[in-house]
């Protein structure tokens, strides 16, 4: 057999002989498109532009953007030139942006100008970082309101594209593809137990990844789908979706700087979507904005795969009874983010014992028990969840930190169960586990139990210190509109779902939940409040007063 690299370049030479598939975008106001082709030659040219700034092999590039036509043509144009794409997760605090850009060594930033204002509290903080220029892309009819350091150039996007001619299908292919061990991409962890780590994905690494989602036990994703990831293109290369629906041909719809529901529904309609991707709150808000709207099921769309976080029940119904089938998916930063992954309709069990799914082909999964032991595949030992493969990370990146790893497995620090056939089934992470009189309680299981109440819109479970049990499970909760808490009830509902001792005696009742950058509940920050004793956290007395809530009492 011939012996070809794997990888981005090969990509883009793959889009740029596309010339059918599109790509829908947001300019402006406006709804665009373009063709994969189309795509590939703007990237082929921003590659080229930047390597003829010395802006090449080996140099780390950063994007500040949205999902944003500009941002994909990063995503095929960097690697291909043998740059690294760093992709920025804007809604980290200025502090982490600095210290990150800084530790990987950017030399050019590339910005969306809707987010200008955004990167201008940013910028003064990059004093001292290697960087020396920063591209603005789109609204070139904008004055850009934004004084660069020394030494830093500030370049429109258009204009640096025209340094650089336009770049044929043959000179893509005279071009050496970078070697396909070599870093194409680099994504920071969430920061969730400190700050963010970096992971560097090889070119090899995306593409095997990318293929993975195009299998029939995967997404399926072919030419006849037009995709939309309600993804940011920033959280775990938009979960590979971008690569992946061009290796497919299929199309694809970008959102822009905006995940709202109306915005999204829109999308789905006028662009066919048959494939969508993003958390379970995105989705639980967009059938809400159709309701309200008196919409039902939608004309395209048959497929909506979920992740981040677990899928409530009523979610999988509601999406049931109008037709559109739920891929539930796990992953991380870690994992090129999708790797487990199960259509609902088929797994086993339901409410909180369903699985998420079964490994990707590729992969491998394991279970290591506290001490250190290989536990059994049987479904019924539960483990921190191990996982190891071409496209899960060996370290991070400037890191020495080894207690992530176990002779050459990921540790996840999910816990979980792993069954004869293969079937994954979270049970919590094992920071957010409460340890009862030496009992643990998923935390995981215990807020799908809660959410599945009609009363209840959301809601985090943490653990709060408890003089006899060491700790108990303390609900955060919120309420849907209109509803109102009688606990007695909800007590009894919720030990009809799980068992009686996981029942929470202490909750607290929030307007919404607060969230980390990768729209997760925040349950440290949850933690501290419960600390500094903001929380209001309050325990039922069903004696005197059955049925109300009273503040909270010593050592109960």
């Amino acid at each position: 057999m011939q012996a070809a690299q794997l990888g981005i370049a090969r990509l883009l030479r793959h889009a740029a002989s596309n010339a059918s598939a599109r790509i829908d975008y947001w300019q402006g106001d406006r709804l665009c498109s373009a063709t994969h082709g189309e795509i590939a030659a703007q990237a082929a040219r921003l590659g080229a532009a930047l390597a003829g700034r010395r802006i090449g092999a080996g140099s780390v590039v950063a994007t500040f953007c949205s999902a944003s036509r500009e941002h994909l043509e990063a995503y095929l144009g960097l690697p291909s030139e043998g740059a690294i794409l760093h992709t920025l997760n804007i809604r980290m605090a200025d502090e982490e942006l600095a210290a990150i850009v800084r530790a990987i060594g950017d030399v050019a930033i590339l910005v969306d100008a809707a987010l200008i204002d955004r990167f201008a509290s940013l910028l003064p903080k990059l004093e001292g970082s290697r960087l020396r220029l920063l591209v603005v892309a789109g609204a070139a009819d904008r004055e850009i309101e934004i004084a660069p350091m020394d030494g830093v150039e500030l370049v429109r996007y258009e204009a640096l594209l025209a340094e650089c001619g336009p770049t044929m299908p043959e000179a893509l292919r005279a071009k050496a593809d970078p070697p396909e061990e070599h870093a194409a991409a680099i994504c920071h962890t969430g920061g969730t137990t400190g700050m963010p780590k970096a992971v560097v994905y090889s070119h090899r690494s995306l593409w095997l990844q990318a293929m993975s989602l195009c299998t029939a036990n995967s997404l399926a994703l072919s030419r006849r789908d037009t995709v939309l990831p309600a993804v940011p293109l920033y959280h775990v290369n938009g979960w590979g979706l971008p690569f992946a629906a061009i290796m497919a041909g299929a199309n694809m719809v970008l959102a822009g700087n905006s995940f709202r529901p109306d915005h999204l529904d829109q999308l789905i309609e006028r662009c066919q979507v048959t494939l969508a991707a993003g958390v379970p709150t995105i989705w639980t808000d967009l059938l809400g904005h159709r309701g309200a709207a008196g919409k039902s099921a939608f004309a395209s769309l048959r497929r909506v795969s979920t992740g981040g976080a677990v899928v409530p029940e009523r979610l999988i119904r509601a999406f049931s009874d109008i037709g559109v089938e739920i891929i539930q998916a796990w992953g991380m930063t870690e994992t090129s983010s999708m790797s487990v992954i199960g259509d609902v309709a088929s797994l086993p069990g339901g409410g909180e014992q369903r699985p998420v799914g079964r490994i990707t082909c590729g992969l491998e999964l394991d279970l290591l028990s506290p001490e250190g032991r290989r536990l059994p595949h049987d479904g019924e030992a539960a483990g921190e969840i191990l996982i190891r493969g071409p496209w899960v990370t060996q370290r991070y990146l400037g890191s020495n930190d080894r207690q992530a790893f176990h002779e050459g497995w990921l540790r996840t620090g999910d816990i979980g169960t792993i069954d004869s056939l293969g079937w994954m089934t979270l049970t919590d992470r094992m920071k957010d586990a409460v340890k009862s009189g030496g009992e643990w309680i998923p935390a995981l299981a215990l807020e799908d139990a809660l959410r599945s109440l009609p009363e209840i819109l959301d809601a985090a479970i943490i653990a709060r210190p408890d003089p006899r049990w060491q700790e108990r499970p303390l609900a955060v909760i919120v309420l849907r509109e209109g509803s109102d808490l009688h606990p007695t009830a909800l007590t009894a509902e919720l030990a009809a779902k799980v068992p009686r001792w996981w029942v929470p005696d202490t909750w607290a009742r929030v307007e919404a939940l607060p969230r980390t950058n990768l729209g997760k509940p925040d349950k440290a920050r949850l933690r501290a409040l419960l600390a500094e004793g903001a929380l209001a956290a309050v325990t039922l007395d069903t004696g005197s007063n059955p049925g109300r809530l009273c503040p909270a009492k010593e050592g109960r």
